[in-house]
């Protein structure tokens, strides 16, 4: 019998940054898929007929987010990542829509429902809930198999978490992803929820939500 494999997953979110940075930032996500893939896309070119350059990719990937980042409400944003299977990429681009809001006062079990912790019409499995405790509050995330008419099978992630502030008013954040493919669907619900607590170290510096 072979040994077991041990694959270890590792992730990379950031914030879509509004459209004044996009020049700069551009450039940014080229380095970047430079540094991931560019091995790949430099083997993929020798002696084919492959015209695409991790330039151009980065080009492409860059402008499609700040469009889809700059058609979400005021009060949401836009965080894309990449996955990698032993620091190999593997999944690129992933997106998570993140909603603030100002935090209802008293229980927070109505984020139960946001998430869809009890389903949703689209699933077509009973949805796994996972509770996440993160350094500045506590927070649930929901995986499920879902099909509709317009995606077909795909995983969903909703995840919440009440984002505790001292001395400022606590902000309620949902994020939402949808992916395609066992393999991705199989990694996301983890993926998300290192969203989470990425978004929880940055609680002294987000502005969006703020009531104070």
């Amino acid at each position: 019998m072979s040994p077991a494999t041990s694959l270890e997953v590792s992730w990379y979110w950031d914030w879509v940054p509004g459209g004044e940075d996009a020049a700069a930032w551009t450039g940014y996500v080229s380095r970047l898929l430079e540094d991931w893939a560019g091995a790949k896309v430099a083997a993929a070119r020798t002696g084919q007929d492959f015209p695409f350059t991790t330039g151009a990719m980065g080009e492409a990937v860059a402008e499609a987010l700040l469009q889809r980042a700059g058609s979400v409400p005021d009060n949401c944003r836009l965080l894309w990542g990449a996955g990698f299977v032993n620091e190999d990429v593997r999944w690129l681009p992933l997106l998570i829509l993140v909603e603030f809001r100002p935090a209802r006062p008293g229980d927070s079990s109505y984020l139960m429902a946001e998430v869809g912790a009890d389903g949703l019409a689209d699933d077509i499995r009973e949805p796994q809930v996972e509770y996440v405790t993160t350094d500045r509050g506590d927070g649930v995330r929901v995986v499920a198999l879902a099909e509709s008419e317009g995606e077909g099978l795909h995983a969903r992630v909703n995840a919440a978490l009440r984002l505790q502030r001292p001395g400022r008013t606590d902000v309620d954040v949902l994020l939402s992803t949808r992916v395609k493919g066992m393999d991705k669907a199989g990694a996301i619900g983890a993926g998300v929820e290192v969203a989470m607590h990425e978004i929880a170290s940055q609680a002294g510096e987000l502005r969006f939500g703020d009531t104070t």
